[in-house]
């Protein structure tokens, strides 16, 4: 696949994965840094909120939902939307009943197919990505 903003930007785009779960943090980041994007990884919703007001950049921030801390993924995608409302944001739970979110907020359940993550992170961003395969 090719990014195709990246060419024209000339820089990765920055990728924030917010999960308690390291292995599954982990799995999602390494795909997105295959995929030639910056990815920055956070444990909890305050460390993210930290990173995203730091003024470092960040196009995208995708946060499971339940997590420890302060605060859990949707508090974090509601705080990012008065501070940093340029960042958009994607939540994933395996937990939480779908009819309980926000629906301004794209979303998706775990387990989930890391492809399909992607492409919604591609999709969220108004990218279009293409098969090199």
């Amino acid at each position: 696949m090719v990014i195709p903003s990246v060419a024209e930007d000339l820089r990765p785009l920055h990728i924030l994965v917010v999960d308690d779960d390291p292995l599954l943090r982990a799995f999602l980041a390494d795909d997105l840094r295959d995929e030639g994007m910056t990815v920055i990884e956070a444990s909890n919703a305050d460390e993210a909120l930290t990173y995203c007001q730091s003024n470092a950049p960040v196009d995208l921030v995708f946060t499971d939902v339940q997590m420890p801390g302060s605060m859990d993924g949707i508090g974090l995608a509601h705080r990012l939307s008065k501070t940093e409302p340029g960042i958009p944001v994607i939540v994933t739970s395996g937990a939480v009943p779908v009819d309980s979110l926000v629906p301004e907020i794209p979303f998706i359940a775990k387990p989930y197919a890391v492809k399909d993550a992607r492409t919604l992170i591609f999709s969220t961003l108004g990218l279009e990505p293409q098969d090199t395969e």
